[in-house]
């Protein structure tokens, strides 16, 4: 493959994460710089991917600790892995906190019933309990489908840096770089 033709690939694979349920780069492992000065990564999901735009989102809870880690340093790294075609794909960019707004509200609208149950919970993500169950006992009745919103939060992601590690054999393996400036990616391939 050419390098234009994995970055291509890459977007192509991220765009169907957002499609497909089963897909392996649905789940992305997100790491942050805690409020502590170490790292922090976590799973996310996600849930758009625009190559036009240079953007990728995720959802959320605001009183997460990765909502206070990005507030006060907005770059994020990701990565995500597919076991099957033995392919990794990298990322490092910025954030931006959607907290309000029409996109916003309309995340919240097109999401499963099933996804925003965590936002209806009583308790912030990380608070200690004294048994597993207490977290579901917390979770709040729905007489209104907008419980939780204010809870709910988008995290858009503008890639600056893309990588490509892709094992073609045992013992052979091709890895790319992509850098943006300004509006277009520098390209190069660099060593496994």
């Amino acid at each position: 493959m050419t390098l234009e033709e994995i970055y291509a690939r890459i977007w192509d694979f991220l765009a169907a994460a957002v499609r497909e349920e089963k897909n392996p780069f649905k789940l992305m492992q997100a790491a942050t710089v805690g409020l502590d000065g170490g790292p922090n990564v976590r799973t996310v999901l996600l849930r758009s991917v625009s190559e036009q735009e240079n953007l990728l989102t995720f959802h959320t809870d605001l009183r997460s600790p990765k909502i206070a880690e990005l507030s006060r340093e907005p770059r994020i790294a990701l990565v995500g892995v597919d076991p099957v075609h033995n392919v990794q794909i990298r990322m490092s960019g910025e954030t931006r906190i959607v907290r309000t707004g029409q996109a916003r509200l309309n995340a919240w609208r097109s999401s499963p019933d099933h996804d925003l149950v965590v936002y209806r919970t009583r308790l912030a993500p990380g608070t200690p309990i004294g048994h597993a169950d207490d977290a579901h006992h917390q979770t709040q009745p729905v007489p209104d489908p907008d419980e939780g919103l204010k809870h709910f939060c988008v995290v858009e992601v503008r890639p600056t840096r893309l990588d490509w590690l892709e094992h073609l054999t045992v013992d052979r393996q091709q890895r790319a770089r992509f850098v943006r400036q300004g509006d277009i990616w520098l390209r190069d391939w660099i060593a496994p």
